[in-house]
């Protein structure tokens, strides 16, 4: 059976540039490690979140799984302080959209590496 954990796996140019940009967002690291000399970590938006985000580098994937490379999920995070969390990535990035109000409260930023995810006021 599959359990209620849920992993995400996230593939990148700079995974330092991308560990300081979603911590400084509010993501708790959990692990960081070293795998065949390529830095990986995992995080989770909440403590309490049961979606784990493990970042790898897009070379050791290349290494390991090139045929899943360039398939990159497009994620919808949700937050009750839309306005807060929109400020706070636009002084990490100036990669990111606008707050627009249909069909609901939403906007998108990129990370570091360039790959794109909305936001969903809740």
């Amino acid at each position: 059976m599959i359990n209620k954990e849920v992993g995400v796996m996230l593939y990148v140019d700079d995974v330092a540039a991308e560990r300081e940009f979603w911590q400084a967002i509010g993501c708790r690291i959990e692990e960081e490690k070293e795998e065949m000399g390529f830095l990986n970590f995992s995080m989770r938006p909440t403590l309490d979140s049961s979606v784990v985000f493990t970042v790898y580098a897009k070379d050791f994937i290349r290494q390991v799984s090139p045929e899943v490379l360039n398939h990159q999920p497009s994620l919808l995070f949700e937050s009750e302080e839309l306005l807060m969390l929109h400020a706070k990535i636009a002084e990490l990035t100036d990669k990111i959209g606008p707050i627009q109000t249909e069909p609901f409260p939403n906007f998108n930023f990129a990370s570091p590496s360039g790959n794109y995810y909305a936001v969903k006021g809740v």
